[in-house]
């Protein structure tokens, strides 16, 4: 009987993972069709076509931020570079809702899990997520993996979900070091935990069972072996991968955050410009977050997040760690700009809520009927709120999706990347030298799978070519003084630098092949 529930459960399973990845990618290629593009997954796909360039391939490797997007979108390259990213981002989503539904469904019953499986399908967040190609995936399912066994935790006071807990937040290395601060606030749970998991104490009071402690020498000893035990269990994964990292840092680049600081690391590595404007510098607005003044846009995804805190206040532990999420959102934005905050960060309440709900057995209702009621009004009401959060989004990302998905208006600067890549790809030889400054220009890269060879900008060949072009390149892609990028980018910089000392720009035989406002493609004629 156990083997036939067994297997109708692995059914089950995968029978809804297999809906998630049709709907979801019914959806991909829908919007694809209409035009859709973005950044992320352009920089995904250029780092995936320069990979094994240039006899660098460590250097390459690393050169990519968050590393884990890029690692998880290369299984997925053997279709086509171009569509990794988004294989990469459907398949991950689809089985983390999978898994979630899965778990709450054992959790509580099959009509709430029927109404969160109907959630996942029609969330904006997990629509964004598992469709736009970006980083959100890894993001969401990291904050929740961590929440997940820390409510698990308290429930047994086991190391195996400490240890396991620990290895989780070795992953964040790659993602974005700074949930690593979650370790400082985890010293002040570690404690709290200790004195909750030491067993014989009837009060649950936590100041009642410290003072019981404290009164017992062999309490005492026991509380001190769990708190060490339990500070180094956690911190011993996180720590030694990140000094791990910080080393290859120092051993490619001569600074231990060389990878993170590198421009060409990153998508928007260039940051303090706007992405969207070619033509003006004045389209920021730099609002610094060293308050909660995120939260008039972070509201709209709080729903299930507030009814986990609300319906367990009763229970200290689990508020306890509820609170954490909020704590650790304000560490990761404070000093940072409103308008580059994301879901890379405000997901983490929605996964916290998720996790609270994965592992809470009963319902906060004793009618049935009133409790399905309250769960699907819930769930409607977060479905709503993530969709208004998307519209009024000021990230670049999310502006874009929104833009082209709902109201049809594609961007004319990713628009003309995408023909200047083409046109490279269609219209010059193969194995081709192109040199340009790839932190500025990797959409165009993105076209061009094994057409040409792009110097990047890490290795000594492209140092050579800046300054004897006709030697070391083929194809050279400057930017326009109408691109707010001009004065970054180092190509252009180096010519400009000739022409006002004197030297002639192009020195070199060249001719214009391609020209649009804010880039031109010149081919160096030998």
């Amino acid at each position: 009987m156990d083997k036939i529930k067994s297997k109708s459960a692995t059914l089950v399973f995968f029978i809804i993972w297999f809906i998630y990845i049709a709907f979801f990618s019914f959806i991909i290629t829908v919007i694809r069709e209409t035009g859709y593009l973005n950044f992320e997954p352009l920089f995904i796909t250029s780092h995936i076509n320069s990979l094994f360039q240039g006899g660098e391939l460590v250097k390459n490797f690393f050169l990519s931020y968050p590393l884990i997007t890029n690692v998880l979108s290369y299984p997925f390259s053997i279709f086509s570079p171009e569509d990794a990213p988004f294989f990469a981002s459907v398949f991950y989503m689809s089985l983390f809702a999978t898994t979630v539904v899965t778990v709450v469904g054992k959790e509580k019953n099959n009509v709430i899990k029927g109404l969160l499986f109907l959630y996942f399908l029609f969330s904006p967040v997990t629509i964004y997520a598992a469709t736009s190609g970006t980083s959100v995936y890894a993001f969401l399912i990291l904050y929740f993996l961590i929440f997940y066994y820390l409510f698990n935790y308290i429930k047994k006071f086991t190391t195996y979900h400490i240890t396991i807990l620990s290895i989780i937040l070795s992953l964040a290395v790659f993602l974005d070091y700074r949930i690593l601060w979650l370790l400082i606030l985890l010293l002040l749970y570690a404690f709290v935990f200790s004195i909750f998991g030491i067993k014989g104490l009837r009060s649950a009071n936590i100041i009642i069972k410290y003072v019981k402690i404290t009164q017992h020498h062999s309490l005492r000893r026991k509380l001190r072996g769990r708190l060490v035990s339990m500070v180094f269990i956690i911190g011993f994964f996180p720590i030694t991968t990140l000094l791990l990292y910080l080393f290859i840092n120092y051993l490619m680049g001569n600074d231990f955050f060389y990878f993170y600081d590198s421009l060409d690391t990153r998508w928007n590595g260039n940051s303090f410009l706007s992405l969207l404007e070619t033509d003006t510098l004045a389209g920021l607005n730099n609002r610094t977050v060293n308050d909660f003044s995120f939260i008039h846009i972070v509201i709209y995804l709080l729903p299930i997040y507030l009814f986990e805190l609300i319906t367990h206040y009763k229970k200290g532990l689990k508020v306890f760690i509820l609170v954490l999420a909020p704590i650790l959102l304000h560490l990761l934005v404070r000093d940072s700009i409103v308008d580059y905050m994301s879901l890379s960060y405000y997901s983490i309440l929605i996964a916290c809520g998720l996790a609270s709900m994965a592992t809470t057995t009963e319902t906060f209702f004793n009618l049935k009927k009133l409790s399905y009621i309250f769960y699907a009004c819930l769930f409607v009401g977060s479905i709503y709120g993530e969709y208004l959060y998307l519209k009024n989004s000021s990230f670049t990302s999310e502006q874009i999706y929104y833009k082209s998905v709902v109201e049809q208006e594609q961007n004319p600067v990713l628009l003309e990347y995408k023909k200047a890549g083409e046109f490279l790809a269609s219209n010059t030889p193969e194995n081709s030298v192109v040199l340009s400054d790839r932190s500025i220009l990797y959409p165009i890269i993105a076209y061009n799978n094994k057409n040409n060879f792009f110097i990047s900008n890490s290795s000594a060949e492209f140092e050579k070519a800046i300054y004897y072009p006709d030697n070391h390149c083929d194809y050279i892609i400057v930017t326009n003084k109408k691109s707010p990028y001009h004065f970054l980018d180092k190509v252009a910089t180096n010519f400009n630098f000739k022409k006002n000392n004197g030297f002639s720009t192009y020195s070199i035989r060249s001719k214009v092949v391609y020209h649009s406002d804010t880039f031109s493609i010149v081919k160096v004629v030998n």
